[in-house]
């Protein structure tokens, strides 16, 4: 089992609708193409480390770019593989004797996605070989870095010839230009075409080999802020909320998405809080930790007390008031949580039932773990 994997950050549906794609159009024809859903909260980290390992948080244990240590108060960014609880894609290729290779635009996703993997690439910090090939490094808080990514990739392919290579790009672009912008038509359009040299180089080198592409998210326009905390602190509940998307690329998105953890300093203001945050206009829904842990497969001791979940024009953050008039782009709520799958050369593959994207990685990991018995 051989197979190419190709995640575009940020990757709603409506970019490829917007966009000329004929390599990916290509791939529907002569393979299938699906509408499918990431993980909540629909953030890099935990769809990346999702797909990587074919399985929810409950298994892996990712939940958002970071967590607040409940017994130190600690912010803990979760960038490290020991963070990542079940086995690999690459793990579980190496056991099976394949060549693996992981080629990543941020830095911070290589020790997770990458864990397992023989050769490892970010764009970020390249090896000098490689960009004497796909030319000097781009700079991370551009679309241009992306499309070196792809073309490190197909250097990778041809230099080392490994038999899983997972590629995930960075979604600055996406949060800077909406779909109906010429720039973000033009990015796709470029994306496409690098797509496609990229698969036809894969297919000189293993003609059956599976090819599939995907996004880790959508992406929306909003233009209201939120801060649980302050909510709650102003109707006498002590709490802090945690953006699940914060990270330490804060030029994309400010630290603002649409879903966030709520730590309360006392539980026994659990049902309080929860019932002042459903009544408050831009919360779609607020869970506790085992409903949110329950509905979306998340790993329980990594979240917080209360998930709160975004509408569809509402981030939140960590501001000094409880709400404010924003405009930028962002993900992390239900409404960013469809994605399009593309596959070409996976016999008796389909998505089950919801369809979730990592599905692809599971299927590939299924027939891998059969050549070892």
């Amino acid at each position: 089992m051989r197979a190419l994997i190709i995640l575009i950050d940020g990757g709603d549906p409506a970019y490829f609708e917007a966009s000329s794609t004929p390599n990916l159009d290509g791939i529907e024809r002569e393979g299938a193409r699906f509408t499918v859903s990431c993980q909540m909260p629909s953030v890099t980290n935990v769809n990346n480390v999702s797909m990587i390992c074919g399985a929810p948080p409950a298994a892996h244990g990712i939940t958002a770019n970071y967590f607040l240590n409940a017994e130190t108060g600690e912010e803990v960014y979760m960038e490290s593989g020991d963070f990542v609880l079940a086995p690999t894609l690459m793990e579980t290729g190496r056991a099976a004797g394949r060549k693996t290779a992981v080629l990543a635009s941020k830095q911070k996703l290589c020790d997770m996605i990458g864990k397992g993997a023989e050769t490892v690439v970010t764009a970020e910090d390249p090896p000098e070989w490689l960009t004497r090939i796909a030319g000097p490094k781009e700079e991370i808080y551009s679309g241009a870095v992306n499309l070196w990514l792809l073309m490190a990739a197909r250097a990778v392919l041809e230099e080392e010839k490994p038999d899983l290579l997972y590629v995930t790009t960075t979604d600055y672009l996406q949060h800077k230009y909406g779909p109906e912008h010429a720039e973000a038509q033009a990015h796709h359009a470029a994306l496409d075409a690098e797509i496609g040299l990229l698969i036809d180089s894969w297919m000189s080198v293993h003609d059956d080999g599976a090819v599939f592409i995907t996004a880790d998210h959508g992406m929306r326009d909003k233009t209201r802020a939120l801060d649980p905390g302050v909510m709650l602190r102003h109707e006498g509940v002590g709490a802090e909320a945690v953006p699940i998307i914060k990270d330490r690329y804060v030029v994309h998105h400010g630290n603002q998405g649409g879903a966030a953890y709520v730590h309360l300093d006392n539980r026994e203001t659990l049902a309080d809080a929860v019932a002042i945050l459903k009544a408050h206009t831009g919360i779609e829904d607020a869970l506790t930790r085992q409903e949110a842990a329950a509905r979306f497969q998340l790993l329980e001791e990594r979240v917080g007390d209360i998930i709160v979940l975004a509408d569809s024009v509402t981030v939140f953050g960590v501001m000094e008031e409880a709400e404010r008039e924003v405009h930028l782009r962002s993900h992390g709520s239900l409404h960013e949580s469809k994605v399009p799958l593309w596959a070409l050369n996976a016999p008796g593959f389909k998505p089950g039932d919801p369809p979730r994207h990592f599905e692809c990685v599971r299927y590939v990991m299924g027939l891998l773990k059969k050549l070892r018995l």
